[in-house]
């Protein structure tokens, strides 16, 4: 569990709000802007669906020698379609983390 009374630790999450949520989304309430934040972390699912699908496809077209694409450009393909996974996960796991901080900001009163 995170200490979200720690004042650095607000000024992070805080950043990352203003990083995830448009300007428009930062006025809402509270309880809208974990909506919103949940719809984020829902579009995400896709991102990574896409994503996975993308390497299975160059994956499988490689493997049967479908395309002709050279070893060197499928581990590229493969680097960089990891990488983008990698990086959605980071994403979802700061979107649970807001969702987290918004909830302990609104039960404090600080909403």
């Amino acid at each position: 569990m995170t200490d979200f009374s720690n004042e650095k630790e607000q000024e992070k999450l805080e950043s990352y709000l203003k990083i995830h949520l448009k300007d428009d989304s930062q006025s809402l309430s509270v309880q809208e802007q974990i909506e919103e934040l949940k719809k984020k972390d829902r579009n995400k699912w896709i991102m990574l669906a896409v994503n996975i699908a993308a390497v299975l496809i160059f994956g499988y077209s490689f493997y049967f020698d479908i395309t002709e694409l050279s070893q060197t450009f499928f581990i590229i393909i493969v680097a960089v379609f990891g990488i983008n996974v990698g990086l959605i996960f980071y994403q979802k796991k700061q979107l649970r983390e807001l969702v987290e901080y918004l909830n302990w900001k609104q039960l404090h009163g600080q909403g």
